[in-house]
């Protein structure tokens, strides 16, 4: 009895081990809940957890815990298993063996990954992911590869920060990276969602119905969402690819607006077209025409864009690229050829209109309100008769204009009448090329000519006589010419009686 008392532990103490046993079991139970389940594809993310977690514990406590962080399809593969050691040595001889295939595998991923319709975030996180991969299997990836892994899976539209990042002399890192690259995907989105607005001209005239007239442009960009299809929403996002034809962002080439001039059969081949600008290098006449388009510029409050239709009123212009369209009032497209500027002058200042299109087939030039009192920090009241243009800032008016036939129409300055005339000019002579080119020889001067259809008024010789270009290779002629002729090699030998002038290795100068 005795002998049994004294072996027995105070019950103080054996109280205590037990809570300290269950705190440490429930404290294992609490931290493994938070580890991820394995599975056959997260062996390396939940290997690293395990093993922060389980220094320290009981042998009996791993093996449980670790039966219970495993998925059920893991399960039958330990079952085997009798300690933790052994569950822990079966996982990793499954999952944790660098295989050659399997780091060919992520680095053929790693190749193919490309942007798509992923956001930014998803974009560098499955390839940092892969990244993570490839390092805990023993093949770290240098920094200047990752980044160039990054780099060469964006599209088009990053190629900005493409740019930017490849002229640095040292590479940025992943975190600046990933800022940059998601601050310029901010910038698309707000430039998609602006752009997404037709350019509108608020003036209807006129007119048959589109079905009525032969040859009618009715097709229209994918980013106008009033069209003459009822049946279409109008809320529609809109189309963010490239098209096929004209290689403009914001259209399918189903709805690129140059497909009808592609699939027009000959009839309309025959129909009269706008004129098209000549090319800059060709040369020039100045003329009179009668038009039947309205000189007069109409203040328009519904028009996004100003808009012309006489080229002559462009100070400055250059041919469009934006393979859109101006939606008139009843709904039809019009082409836009040029977009150029214009300064209208008045007794008080010039107002300048920017970004103005030239649409030859518009019938009223047209003044956007609102880009007019931005443009030049201007206020505009209308009155049932007339109109006022007040300074922003001061109120001050600036310029008053009537209405003509129910329309507000800017007043225009009377200026001086200019005198047109023409005169000859002669084309420059194949010599006057030859000497303004650097004199060049004559295949390349005739390559300059042709290349760039330069006006020449002479025919290309066969051989081209130029003072300055035989005085310069003159200075190769050192002897005169002589009488002495040979009829075999070697018949007769020259030699340099004076002294080299080369020094020879000795620094000395031999004689001949």
């Amino acid at each position: 009895m005795s002998t049994s008392d004294n072996n027995s532990s105070p019950p103080g103490v054996t109280a205590s081990a037990d809570v300290i046993t269950s705190t440490t079991t429930s404290l294992l139970n609490l931290n493994m809940s938070n580890i991820t389940k394995l599975s056959s594809s997260n062996y390396l993310v939940s290997s690293r957890q395990v093993h922060a977690l389980f220094d320290g514990y009981d042998n009996k406590l791993i093996y449980s815990a670790l039966l219970g962080a495993l998925s059920q399809t893991i399960q039958p593969l330990v079952s085997l298993a009798s300690t933790s050691a052994d569950v822990w040595d079966t996982l990793a001889s499954t999952y944790a063996k660098p295989s050659r295939g399997h780091i060919k595998q992520l680095q053929h991923q790693l190749k193919q990954w490309k942007k798509g319709n992923n956001s930014i975030n998803e974009y560098v996180q499955g390839l940092t992911s892969r990244f993570d991969q490839l390092a805990l299997l023993g093949k770290v990836i240098d920094h200047e590869d990752k980044i160039d892994y990054v780099l060469q899976g964006l599209p088009e539209e990053y190629k900005p920060v493409i740019d930017q990042t490849e002229g640095r002399d040292t590479p940025p890192t992943l975190t600046e990276l990933h800022e940059k690259l998601i601050n310029h995907e901010a910038k698309l989105m707000s430039s998609s969602s602006s752009v997404s607005f037709p350019i509108s001209a608020n003036y209807a005239n006129n007119r048959s119905k589109p079905g009525q007239k032969q040859g009618q442009r009715t097709n229209q960009s994918p980013q106008q969402p009033w069209n003459n299809n009822n049946n279409q929403q109008r809320g529609q996002r809109p189309y963010l690819g490239r098209c096929q034809i004209c290689g403009v962002q914001g259209h399918s080439a189903r709805r690129c607006p140059q497909l009808p001039t592609m699939q027009q059969p000959a009839s309309r081949a025959l129909l009269p077209t706008p004129p098209q600008p000549p090319a800059p290098w060709l040369p020039r006449a100045n003329f009179a025409a009668s038009s039947q388009q309205s000189p007069q510029l109409v203040l328009d409050t519904g028009a996004t864009h100003h808009i012309t239709s006489d080229l002559n009123n462009l100070t400055l212009h250059q041919p469009y690229t934006g393979g859109e369209e101006v939606i008139i009032g009843d709904g039809n497209g019009l082409p836009i050829s040029q977009t150029g500027f214009v300064s209208l002058p008045s007794n008080t200042k010039p107002f300048s209109l920017s970004n103005v299109l030239y649409v030859p087939d518009i019938k009223k030039n047209l003044i956007s309100v609102y880009r007019l009192c931005n443009t030049n920090q201007v206020s505009v009241k209308f009155f049932p008769a007339h109109f006022q243009v007040k300074d922003l800032n001061s109120g001050v008016p600036l310029l008053q204009g009537r209405t003509n036939e129910e329309l507000y129409e800017w007043p225009i300055m009377k200026s001086a009448v200019r005198a047109f005339f023409a005169t000859p000019t002669v084309k420059t002579s194949l010599s006057d090329w030859h000497s303004r080119l650097g004199h060049p020889s004559l295949p390349i001067l005739k390559s300059i000519i042709s290349k760039h259809s330069l006006p020449c008024s002479a025919v290309f010789p066969k051989f081209l006589s130029c003072v300055d270009c035989l005085s310069n290779k003159s200075h190769k002629l050192s002897f005169s010419q002589t009488s002495i002729s040979s009829t075999r090699p070697l018949q007769y030998l020259f030699t340099d009686l004076w002294t080299s002038p080369v020094l020879s290795v000795n620094k000395y100068k031999h004689w001949a």
